[in-house]
């Protein structure tokens, strides 16, 4: 398994891809990166699977060991039906916030991403994306959006079929299961969601 233990977002997405066998990468698969400036998925990603066709998109420029593009998701474009996945590493609660370099704003920028997302991806891709969690949905000024659970499914998962749900809690838990107690527990939660 690759390392992923260096930054805590890019742990969960390492914990549901060993855990869930929900994030499944088809050999060769084109995979988008959404957000691919502050932490480094690609390069543990494709230590594991280097046969992954990996892009990367930001506002911010990074060097990646995949191809970035240098701009902003809510107005570059892909053709329909470009990608088998589509990753988010805590990447998805920024998008129009206008908080890092003074990127674009909009302040429905996760739906509108999530809805572009939904064409990008082929029939039977998946979306994986981790925000942070919150009893109730919330925008904290510039910096992130927090999400309970029907947020996620209102704003981040429009159009497309839920796959799996995961939670960790401020202890850094990983919860596989909707959580019975109380969500104040819960920093943060993933998702997968399938285009039918």
């Amino acid at each position: 398994m690759a390392d992923f233990a260096h930054d805590r977002c890019l742990s969960i997405f390492g914990q549901v891809y060993a855990a869930a066998g929900a994030l499944v990468f088809p050999h060769g698969a084109r995979v988008l990166e959404i957000g691919c400036a502050e932490a480094d998925w690609m390069t543990p990603m494709l230590a594991m699977r280097p046969d992954l066709q990996i892009t990367g998109i930001d506002w911010r420029a990074e060097a990646r060991p995949a191809p970035t593009i240098h701009g902003d998701v809510l107005t570059h474009d892909f053709s329909p039906d470009s990608f088998d996945a589509i990753v988010g590493i805590s990447s998805f609660e920024h998008i129009g916030l206008g908080h890092y370099d003074n990127d674009p704003k909009d302040v429905d920028g996760d739906r509108h991403c999530l809805a572009r997302v939904a064409r990008w991806l082929k029939p039977g891709g998946w979306v994986y994306g981790d925000v942070p969690y919150s009893e109730s949905y919330r925008v904290h000024g510039t910096e992130y959006r927090a999400y309970d659970d029907d947020a996620v499914s209102s704003r981040l998962i429009q159009g497309l079929t839920a796959h799996g749900r995961w939670y960790t809690t401020w202890q850094a838990q990983f919860i596989t299961h909707p959580p019975p107690f109380d969500p104040n527990l819960l920093s943060y939660v993933a998702f997968c969601a399938v285009k039918e």
